[in-house]
Order: C-alpha cells, then structure tokens, then sequence
C-alpha cells in the first residue's frame, strides 16, 4: 500500500484536514490559514461543525501554493490571483515573468548558525516559545513549517527569523515589553503591502521590456538595492517622528504654561 493510500481518509475516498498535512508537507495551521485568506476553497464535504473532507484536488493546489510561496517568494495576495486567474490584480504576462525568476528573486542570507532545520518541540525548546504565541504565527504566515512524518519543522527562512526573535529578546526587547502577538501582526502587515506593490511595480515595469535571461539578475539588483533604501528610509522616518513628538510635546508645554 502506498503512503497515499494510507493518509486517506475512509470517508469515500477523501482527505480529513490532517491527510492533507501529511500528504503534502504543509502543517494543518497553514491549510486553515489558506482557507480563511480564500487561497482554497470549501472544503468537499462537511459532516459535522469540526468534520470536514477534501479531494485530491486540494492536494494539489496546496502543493502549488507552497511552491509559489517557498521558492519563488510570491506574496498571499498574488499566488490567490494566480489560482484564480485574477487579471486585474496579475496579467499571465506578468505571472510569466515571475514564474521565469525561478525563486532566484531573493538571495539567500545567512543569520541562523548551521541552518539545521528544527522540530517544533525543538524550537519551542531551544526559544522558550509559548506554543499559542507559536500557532498564531503560523497562521499569520510569519512561519511557513513543512511536516515530515506527522511532525512539524521549521527550516531556512524560519529558522533565520526565530533567531532574529531570540536576538531582540536578548537586546532587551522581552516580550513583556514587545509582546509577539502585537509587534509581528505589525511587521507582517506593513511588509506584504509594500511586498505586494514592490511586485506590481516590478512585473509592470519590466514585462515584455526586459530579457529573460536578464531578469533574475536585475530582481536580485533590484532586492539588495531596495533592501538597503528601506534601511536609510526607516532611519530617517523614526528620526522624523521621534522629532514631531518633540515639537508636539513643545507645543503642549509653551500652550500649558501661557
């Protein structure tokens, strides 16, 4: 008997959600994520208010998901238009001229020592997560972990990040002060609006301008550039904002003692 066969559910030949896990690598907090974001649709059947089945063309289209969003680092928003076939969010030019990057449109960055990848419980260990803290991560798309034999891990990219967590707790930032349930919503929220327009201007612009074989080249040009203007921008925005305070907290004290 195959391994697909024996990760079916009974139920004439359908998924129960956590087949769906297993058949595919993708923990089943993320398939419930990619439900409620409209990435797939309903489920097949539903026999009860927690009992849902699913056929094999859920499978597949998680699969695709996964690819689009692991090795070629397309946003939510863009791999649902491309299931969907959405051209007013994403031409099929356009959707060629990114699939054509291949996932070479970021550079890998090393933070995370050796880059093993890491079980859940390890990483819970290892970084004292709170495991709720954890699953609401998850579903937000902060971690994308795969399962291998009914376990949850967490690998390149999510390895590279809980360091970089680990990294602001030990500079003070504890999660008492930032907790994680505020700050990442935050993060996420801000970076797939400005990933999401970062794409737009980058297919629109290029699209049927540049060469194929230059493509890859100039996305990654493109990214180390882009990166580095994020940088000097925030520096200059905080300075900004810490400087209106201070002009808004002049004003309230010169308005206070006339």
């Amino acid at each position: 008997m195959s391994g697909s066969e024996r990760t079916r559910s009974p139920k004439d030949g359908l998924y129960k959600i956590s087949d769906l896990g297993r058949e595919t690598g993708v923990s089943t907090a993320t398939i419930k994520f990619y439900i409620r974001e409209g990435l797939l649709p309903s489920a097949t059947l539903k026999t009860g208010r927690n009992m849902a089945y699913y056929d094999h063309s859920f499978v597949e289209r998680i699969r695709l998901i996964k690819e689009l969003q692991q090795k070629r680092f397309l946003p939510l928003e863009v791999i649902k238009a491309i299931l969907d076939r959405d051209e007013d969010v994403i031409s099929p030019q356009e959707v060629d001229t990114l699939l054509g990057l291949e996932g070479t449109f970021y550079e890998a960055i090393h933070l995370a020592p050796g880059g093993d990848a890491l079980s859940r419980d390890e990483a819970i260990d290892r970084y004292d997560l709170d495991a709720e803290d954890l699953d609401r991560a998850i579903a937000s798309g902060v971690f994308t972990p795969v399962v291998r034999d009914g376990v949850e891990y967490f690998e390149g990219e999510d390895v590279q990040i809980l360091e970089v967590l680990a990294g602001f707790e030990k500079s003070g930032f504890t999660r008492e002060r930032f907790p994680s349930s505020v700050a990442l919503p935050m993060y996420v929220g801000a970076l797939e609006k400005l990933a999401r327009e970062e794409l737009k201007f980058f297919t629109h612009s290029v699209t049927g301008q540049i060469a194929t074989s230059d493509l890859a080249e100039m996305a990654m040009a493109g990214m180390k550039h882009g990166e580095q203007l994020m940088v000097l921008l925030r520096r200059k925005m905080m300075l900004k904002a810490i400087q209106e305070l201070r002009f808004e907290k002049e004003e309230e004290e010169t308005q206070a003692a006339s």
